[in-house]
């Protein structure tokens, strides 16, 4: 189900700080594998993220050069997942 326009933003946040949870997990821990959907929507966040900061930057004439692959960072850390 979609967000209602007056509180998308509140529901991605708390949705958004889940997945930093996650993700900090796979970094700092012994996490779960994901499964291959959620991979793939992880590899989408990031990039959505990354695309967000950028035209943020951009509109404040700051310097943002995301020439990384992050969702290849993501892959390898589900790979290292048990």
């Amino acid at each position: 189900m979609a967000n209602m326009s007056y509180c998308r933003f509140q529901n991605t946040a708390l949705a958004l700080s889940n997945c930093e949870e996650v993700l900090e997990d796979m970094v700092d821990s012994d996490p779960e594998r994901l499964s291959d959907e959620e991979l793939l929507a992880a590899q989408r966040l990031v990039t959505s993220c990354l695309n967000i900061v950028q035209l943020l930057a951009e509109r404040g004439s700051l310097d943002f050069a995301p020439d990384m692959d992050l969702s290849a960072v993501v892959q390898e850390l589900n790979d290292a997942a048990e």
